[in-house]
């Protein structure tokens, strides 16, 4: 009744499990080549943002150096005409929503909190490049030394602002790449308390280098070159 089964039966059988197991691999490696291209991209844009914030630390290092020369100027009742240019964070921009879901909680905030600081800068930057413009364009119509006075304070004020904002940018880019995992932002813990002395420092930093330029001379201010300068870099640098 029942007998046992043809040659053609045993085929089929044969063939459809064949089949099965060939989609099931195929599905596998479907997922696994899913797997593999997403774990690729996610690790590309974090390289990425990682990259960018370096060539930001670069940037501000000059940044950070035009700022203390207007300082020292500052300190001797001067101005001088310049402004860095804007540092431009387009990794950022460009690729932070797909970024998104593969950073935790901490590095998502660490991120968004330097480069919403690098926005700052920028903007301040503008304000001072537009008062240097209105200021130039006062000077030259009626020139007013009550005024002029006023603007370099103004002035001052701003440069100020400028230097500690770029100062901060690079604290939180270092404490970033020390802790690139969790750049964990414990308040009143550790880092809270690691960040509060530094502003404390930062204020003295500024107090110092304002106290100590008032022994500069106007001359050594347009003196373009100065040797001197290289020498302490270089002798900075082999320490």
């Amino acid at each position: 009744m029942f007998g046992y089964p043809t040659l053609a039966s045993t085929y089929m059988d044969a063939k459809v499990l064949i089949s099965l197991v060939s989609v099931a691999l195929g599905w596998l490696l479907a997922q696994g080549t899913a797997f593999v291209k997403d774990w690729w991209a996610a690790r590309k844009l974090k390289a990425g943002l990682l990259t960018e914030l370096e060539d930001i630390e670069a940037q501000l290092q000059g940044v950070v150096v035009m700022h203390s020369r207007h300082l020292q100027i500052y300190a001797n009742k001067g101005m001088e005409p310049a402004v860095p240019i804007p540092i431009h964070n387009m990794f950022f921009r460009q690729y932070f929503k797909e970024a998104f879901s593969h950073l935790n909680r901490e590095q998502r905030i660490s991120y968004q909190l330097i480069h919403s600081t690098l926005d700052s800068l920028n903007a301040k930057h503008g304000v001072l490049e537009k008062l240097l413009e209105e200021f130039h364009k006062e000077r030259t119509a009626s020139p007013s030394e009550e005024r002029t006075l006023a603007t370099i304070n103004m002035w001052g004020d701003r440069v100020t602002a400028a230097y500690k904002t770029a100062m901060v940018i690079r604290w939180h880019i270092l404490y970033h790449k020390r802790n690139p995992k969790a750049p964990a932002f414990d308040f009143m813990g550790p880092m809270h308390e690691s960040y509060i002395k530094f502003e404390q420092e930062l204020d003295d930093e500024v107090k110092l280098i304002l106290d100590k330029a008032k022994g500069i001379t106007r001359e050594a201010f347009e003196r373009v070159y100065d040797p001197n300068a290289f020498l302490r870099a270089r002798g900075a640098g082999s320490q």
